[in-house]
């Protein structure tokens, strides 16, 4: 039976196809890689923006630079389930929302945005935007908040009821409006920890699900250059080395850099990948 999300690869070498075999568990099959670029020509760029209406962040435009990578190298977009890799079909980000709750308590939720055809920064970010607006509310509760609740309140155990999530995602069955919820089927999931003034970390990848790339944002700081200190952001990138070759993951961390010291590229329009990026 096919997945909603994605399509089997199958012109694959051998070894490709084995490796999942040899390595069952994401855990198993972590890279870890920090992603460094300065941030001089993307503060200008930012500045300009603002100055026409566009309040864009950094994390907007990390997110950006990464669906334009996803765009261009559709293996980065493959996942892992049952063994077998699959193409995902769409491109889609997960990240944290904080809000705070009626008592004056911190919470936080998690939401995913979808990437289209025809997406830019400027659109990206007002969709991401428009997701944190709405789920910062105390009073709101989004979709997945609703199946967790459901999930914990399961009549006999909450271990029993995401164990036979994770039967039906293996075999192929978990219904696509699960899917569409769920922040661990994605693409990237995405945390600026700057925003809590913390550094990058390397963050582990999630066993259930399907998300196979984790992005964090550091703290931006300043170091010595040959005429001035230059201001420069570190990323901690955790990765499913499994999804494709090693040298397919440098090019495209070095192509990552290159985007953000020259981001007007970020300008330009996602296009259509091999396989469909609408999440229809």
């Amino acid at each position: 039976m096919g997945r909603s999300d994605g399509k089997l690869v199958k012109d694959i070498p051998a070894i490709d196809r084995i490796i999942p075999h040899i390595m069952n568990r994401r855990c198993d099959a972590t890279n870890f890689a920090k992603a460094e670029f300065d941030m001089e020509n993307l503060q200008i760029l930012l500045r300009r923006l603002r100055l026409e209406g566009h309040k864009i962040g950094v994390m907007d435009a990390t997110i950006t630079a990464f669906a334009l990578l996803l765009q261009k190298t559709p293996e980065l977009n493959r996942f892992i389930v049952n063994k077998k890799i699959y193409q995902r079909n769409h491109i889609c980000v997960s990240f944290v929302v904080l809000k705070r709750e009626e008592d004056g308590q911190m919470n936080e939720t998690v939401v995913k945005v979808f990437i289209e055809q025809g997406d830019s920064l400027i659109s990206i970010s007002q969709k991401i935007r428009e997701a944190i607006k709405e789920n910062e509310k105390p009073q709101t509760k989004n979709g997945l908040d609703k199946l967790v609740d459901k999930l914990a309140s399961f009549p006999l155990i909450p271990g029993f009821a995401v164990g036979t999530l994770k039967w039906m995602d293996r075999r192929g069955i978990l219904p696509k409006s699960v899917i569409r919820l769920s922040p661990f089927h994605t693409s990237m999931f995405v945390s600026n920890l700057a925003s809590i003034q913390m550094n990058y970390v390397y963050h582990h990848t999630y066993e259930f699900g399907t998300t196979g790339l984790f992005v964090t944002l550091g703290m931006p700081r300043r170091l010595p250059g040959e005429d001035k200190t230059r201001r420069v952001i570190t990323l901690g990138i955790t990765m499913d080395e499994r999804i494709c070759k090693g040298a397919v993951w440098v090019k495209a961390l070095y192509e990552f850099r290159r985007i953000m010291e020259n981001p007007e590229r970020l300008l330009g329009e996602v296009q259509e990948t091999k396989e469909a990026i609408g999440a229809k």
